[in-house]
Parts: C-alpha cells; sequence; structure tokens
C-alpha cells in the first residue's frame, strides 16, 4: 500500500474514530459509497491504524488500590479503570462499582448513614431494589443545603433508598449550616434531633462523597495550578470536606466557624461508625482525597485509576506536609 492511500485510511478513520462522523457524511466528502467506507475502516483494522480497546469496570486495578491501602492504613479500595471517559460518565462507572461493592457489604437489620452530594446521590439512585436486604434504617449525615439539585436534595434520595433496602427513612429537616452557635444548640436541644443524634453514634455503615471546598475551587483545580501552590496558600485551612465538614491537609477536621455551625455527623462519630465508603473521581479531588484518607474514618476508597495515580505521585513526591 502505497502513502496515500495510507493516509487516506487515516483521515478516514479520524472522521469516524474522532470527529464522529457517520459512514453516510464520509462517503459524500470523497465521493465514494457507504459500503467502499466501511471497507476502509476495516482494512484500518486490519493494518493496525485503529486500535479498539474493550475496558471492563469490574476488572479493578488491585495493584494500585494495594499501593493507596497500604500508603494510608485503609482496609480497602477499589479503583476502577478509567477508560475515555467523560468526567459525568467516568463517576458513574465508578459509583456502579460501589453499588457492587455495598450490596454485598450491606447486612439487614442495620443502619446506613448517606450524605448529600452527585457521588452519594448516584450511588442511592443506582443501587438495584430486587435485593436480600431488609429493615434498614437510612438516615442522613447532614442537613438541608441551599443547593435545589436533586443530588443535595437528601431527604428525598433517602426516602426513595430506604424503600430499595426494605427499610426505613429518617428525616433531616434542619438546615446543614446556620447563622449562629446559639441557633445550632437550639436545633441540636430538640426533641426531633434526638433520633438522628443516637444513629450518628450507632452507624453501620456510611456512604460519603469527598468535596473540594471553595478556597480550593478557585484555583481552577489542580490541572490549571500545581497542587503544591495550593498547600503553600493553605497549609493549614480547609483543603476538602466530608459531609460539608471541612478538613486540612493534615487528615484533621478543622476546629473553625464553619464546622462549629454545621449540623451534621462529627468526625468522631463518623470514625465510630463499622464501615465508611468513600466515593470520589476526579483530578480535583485529588488533595481532597489525601486529606480525607488521613483522617482515620475512611475504611474504603471507590476511585477511578487515573485520580488514584495522581494520589500516589503527589504522596511520593514528597513535598506534602505529613
Amino acid at each position: 500500500m502505497d502513502n496515500t492511500a495510507l493516509q487516506k485510511l487515516v483521515e478516514v478513520s479520524r472522521m469516524y474514530y474522532e470527529q464522529e462522523m457517520t459512514q453516510e457524511s464520509i462517503a459524500s466528502v470523497f465521493k465514494i459509497s457507504r459500503s467502499a467506507v466501511s471497507m476502509m475502516l476495516t482494512e484500518a483494522k486490519n493494518c493496525g491504524i485503529i486500535h479498539i480497546e474493550v475496558t471492563d469496570p469490574s476488572s479493578n486495578n488491585e495493584e494500585i488500590g494495594s499501593r493507596i491501602c497500604d500508603m494510608f492504613g485503609i482496609p480497602k479500595c477499589i479503583v476502577v479503570p478509567s477508560g475515555s471517559y467523560t468526567e459525568e460518565t467516568q463517576l458513574r462507572v465508578t459509583v456502579s462499582q460501589a453499588v457492587r461493592f455495598a450490596r454485598e457489604l450491606f447486612t439487614s437489620h442495620s443502619t446506613v448513614g448517606v450524605a448529600w452530594g452527585i457521588a452519594c446521590h448516584s450511588f442511592m439512585e443506582y443501587f438495584p431494589k430486587e435485593t436480600n436486604l431488609c429493615d434498614i434504617s437510612v438516615v442522613p449525615l447532614v442537613g438541608m443545603s441551599t443547593a435545589l439539585t436533586n443530588e443535595f436534595r437528601l431527604n428525598d434520595t433517602v426516602r426513595c433508598f430506604a424503600r430499595k433496602l426494605h427499610g426505613h427513612p429518617y428525616y433531616l429537616y434542619a438546615p446543614g449550616f446556620v447563622e449562629t452557635l446559639q441557633d445550632r444548640e437550639r436545633i441540636a436541644e430538640s426533641s426531633y434531633m434526638r433520633p438522628i443524634y443516637d444513629l450518628w453514634k450507632h452507624l453501620d455503615y456510611a456512604v460519603v462523597g469527598i468535596g473540594c471546598v471553595k478556597d480550593y475551587q478557585e484555583f481552577g483545580g489542580i490541572e490549571d495550578v500545581s497542587p503544591l501552590e495550593v498547600i503553600k496558600k493553605f497549609p493549614d485551612s480547609a483543603i476538602g470536606d466530608i459531609c460539608a465538614r471541612r478538613i486540612d491537609i493534615h487528615g484533621n477536621f478543622i476546629d473553625n466557624d464553619f464546622n462549629r455551625k454545621l449540623i451534621g455527623i462529627t468526625g468522631d462519630e463518623l470514625k465510630a461508625a463499622r464501615y465508611v465508603m468513600a466515593i470520589a473521581t476526579g483530578p480535583r479531588k485529588i488533595l481532597p482525597i489525601v486529606a480525607a484518607l488521613r483522617t482515620g474514618t475512611i475504611d474504603c476508597l471507590v476511585t477511578d485509576e487515573k485520580t488514584a495515580g495522581g494520589v500516589l505521585s503527589l504522596v511520593e513526591s514528597g513535598q506534602l506536609p505529613d
């Protein structure tokens, strides 16, 4: 095959696979038949120009997961293949593996706490209706958000999730964040909060996301700014959050005004839970994941290869504070 013919195969391949043009459109460009385009694509595969790889999300990267476990002293880390996914698709694939693991982890007659956010909302949404689980109490781990999107309407999601688990939903109608410490004390002492507080102290399982705080987001993410620059600017300040409760890079739940006014489970209560699973993906979550794993609250991290690799590279660089 001469170079001109080879380049034509490359061009047709790029139009079909990269530009997502239809075979009819390509045929029109080159003034050839659709069947001729199909034959050219087949020839391009045979020549090695096109390489198709199928990524199985259930084939988790155990080697990277083991390194994360050893590095942070956690019992389990599920690392899902990254593939050529959009960020949204990658999260869906990762959450599906978290659901798969949780189906075997959860037991009947137990208590499950859930947080707000896209990862947790997707987890509850994807969890199947048909299981052998029953009599599971489901409780929100943080008060209501001012955000109106579905992933922050925690009471609604808790109701649907409890129905799937053939269990009992508990609702938290208090705001997640209050204006004054007096407001928080008033809510804490109210009778309707007592069963919530009791469940927080006796959790069997918790499903949480790992969030980025506003100050960190203003950098534009670590794709644009070195994570070391973030640490230099915020050495002891919030770099992420768990259940909206802010944490620093050292893994401390920060004693600040925001956390003191938060209506949500405490770090100590989360540590006391039998098993805590955290779900997080994407380059913006690398620093928050490091911080979250240093808190000692996480038993299982579910993430993707690229994010896990970023966590390992960052910590192994030796440039982060202990």
